[in-house]
C-alpha cells in the first residue's frame, strides 16, 4: 500500500489517505460490461470479452465481485443471471443509473437482446471492423439526463414510457447509428404505429441512419411492416429480420 501524503494547507496538515483498489483493471473491465447491459447471463459475460479476458478469469471475477456486494446474481433456468448494484455502479464512477432488482417480466427480452448483440459482436469483428454499440440502459440514462427533472424521475408512470422513447439497443460506424428493436410479442398496432412516426423524424433529423426490426416469428413480423406501410416509412429507413436468422449466422460466423 502506497504511504500517507501529509501537506499543509492553510495553516493545517492535512492527511491524505491513499486509495484502496479493490479490482485489477480486468476485473473493472467485467463489473464496467455488467453495469452496461444492466441485466447479463454470466455465459454472455464471458462471450461478449472472448479474446479479451479469458472464461476462468471471468467467472473468478464474478465470485469476488458477489463477495464485494457490487453485483448480484440469481439461479434463473439453466443461465445464472448476474445484475449490477448501486456498490457496482458507484465504485465505477459511473453516471448510469443505479439498477437495484430484475425485472422478471422482460427478463427473456434483455436476455434475447443481449444475444442479438453478441451475434452482430461476431458478425462485425469477422469483417475485420471495431463493433460500437449503446447500451439499452446507457440509451435510457442519456433519454433521462436530457428529458427529466429530479421529480419527474420519481413519477413511475412517466418512468413506464420511455421504452417507447428510445430504441433496445443502437449499433454504430463510420455512417452512422442504426436503432435495434426486439419483438418478441406482437404490440398494439397504434404503438407501432407511434414508434414508426417517431423513428421517421429521427431518422431525417440524422440521430439514426436506420431502424431495424428483429422480430421473433413471422406474425410479429408481418404486423411491423403492415404498420410501417401504414407511417409511409421509406423503405431506405427501415429493415425487418428474424431473431432466429440473425443468432444462426452469428453462430455460424
Amino acid at each position: 500500500m502506497p504511504r500517507r501524503k501529509i501537506f499543509e494547507e492553510k495553516g493545517r496538515w492535512l492527511e491524505i489517505k491513499p486509495v484502496v483498489r479493490l479490482l485489477t483493471e480486468k476485473q473493472e473491465v467485467v463489473l464496467a460490461t455488467i453495469n452496461r447491459f444492466g441485466v447479463i447471463s454470466l455465459t454472455q459475460v464471458a462471450e461478449y470479452l472472448k479474446g479479451q479476458i479469458s472464461h476462468v478469469s471471468v467467472y473468478s471475477t464474478k465470485d469476488k465481485l458477489l463477495k464485494l456486494g457490487m453485483i448480484k446474481a440469481e439461479k434463473i433456468g439453466k443461465p445464472l443471471i448476474l445484475y449490477i448494484k448501486p456498490t457496482g455502479v458507484e465504485y465505477l464512477g459511473n453516471t448510469l443509473t443505479p439498477f437495484t432488482k430484475i425485472n422478471f417480466s422482460t427478463l427473456q427480452h434483455q436476455l434475447t437482446m443481449n444475444d442479438c448483440i453478441l451475434a452482430l459482436k461476431r458478425l462485425t469483428e469477422k469483417r475485420g471492423d471495431t463493433f460500437n454499440f449503446i447500451s439499452e440502459r446507457e440509451l435510457r440514462s442519456q433519454y433521462l439526463d436530457q428529458n427529466f427533472s429530479p421529480a419527474e424521475r420519481r413519477n413511475a408512470t412517466l418512468l413506464k414510457r420511455v421504452p417507447d422513447r428510445i430504441p433496445d439497443f443502437v449499433v454504430e460506424d463510420d455512417e452512422g447509428g442504426i436503432a435495434y428493436e426486439v419483438e418478441l410479442t406482437r404490440k398494439t398496432s397504434k404503438r407501432y404505429l407511434r414508434k414508426m412516426e417517431r423513428y421517421k423524424d429521427e431518422i431525417l433529423n440524422g440521430r439514426y441512419r436506420q431502424v431495424r426490426y428483429l422480430c421473433e416469428n413471422e406474425k410479429i413480423r408481418q404486423a411491423v411492416t403492415e404498420q410501417a406501410q401504414k407511417a409511409d416509412v421509406p423503405p431506405h429507413m427501415l429493415q425487418i429480420e428474424m431473431i432466429g436468422r440473425l443468432l444462426q449466422v452469428g453462430e455460424d460466423e
